[in-house]
């Protein structure tokens, strides 16, 4: 139970892990769309795509050639938030990467853009400081919750063990009393038709054809007995006559023979 609960937390971990990057790269794919249509759309330069500041949603950064800074929302530094390879790789086409802001660990999306005759590259991101605290709240639910469902599986699988084994510690303590003696004693059978049932059943039978082999013993007993009884009570006739002549060999020689 211990090995299912704590394989189940650690998919739980990774569903919910690979839902919140799915959601952050849609969030993502969608704002870079607008932020790109935005920037595409400008007509006098960049001065007036005032969506990529002020949002709550994330950050953007547009970057012209050699790496420079064209626009951004508030806070971000100046100096552009990819660069080399990374910023190559974004020119020849839209990719996410990661990086890290002051400390915070970020998701980024870069998407080229060909505006006012200038090759650009929008780029917009998001905090994984969410992402973390939904995990970490998770993984302290599941570090609190999957002791708890243990102990609660582990007491109703003694219960249900217990229930379903009394049966047999019944029957055990009538087998203990039932002898040659107390012919007719029976094991108590439960009522549901199931394995212990069955069991139960051809114990009784058993003890049946136990307690008829038994009788057929004591009636072959009682008969050979019985046979035996009339040619000995002869015998000790003819012995108790010939004591009664101890000088008399041709007594005794009879009544040898005769025995």
């Amino acid at each position: 139970m211990a090995a299912v609960l704590a394989a189940t937390g650690v998919f739980l971990y990774v569903r919910l892990g690979s839902a919140l990057d799915r959601t952050i790269d849609q969030g993502l794919r969608a704002r870079g769309a607008d932020v790109a249509a935005l920037v595409a759309q400008a007509d006098t330069g960049l001065r007036d795509a005032g969506g990529l500041r002020g949002s709550a949603n994330g950050f953007a950064q547009v970057v012209g050639a050699q790496g420079r800074v064209v626009d951004s929302t508030p806070g971000l530094a100046a100096r552009p938030l990819l660069a080399g390879n990374q910023l190559e790789r974004a020119r020849r086409g839209a990719g996410f990467f990661s990086s890290r802001i002051d400390d915070e660990q970020v998701r980024l999306l870069a998407l080229p853009v060909v505006a006012q005759d200038q090759r650009l590259v929008v780029i917009v991101g998001t905090s994984l400081e969410p992402r973390a605290d939904a995990l970490s709240q998770l993984s302290g639910q599941l570090l609190l919750g999957g002791p708890i469902a243990l102990l609660l599986a582990s007491l109703g699988g003694y219960v249900l063990a217990a229930a379903a084994l009394r049966p047999v510690e019944k029957m055990g303590e009538r087998a203990a009393t039932i002898s040659a003696a107390s012919p007719g004693r029976r094991l108590p059978v439960p009522p549901a038709d199931d394995e212990i049932s069955r069991l139960g059943g051809r114990l009784n039978d058993m003890l049946a054809r136990l307690e008829a082999a038994l009788e057929r013993e004591r009636t072959l007993v009682s008969n050979a007995s019985h046979e035996l009884r009339t040619p000995l009570a002869l015998l000790k006739t003819e012995i108790e006559l010939a004591l009664d002549e101890p000088d008399s060999a041709p007594v005794l020689a009879a009544a040898l023979r005769s025995v």
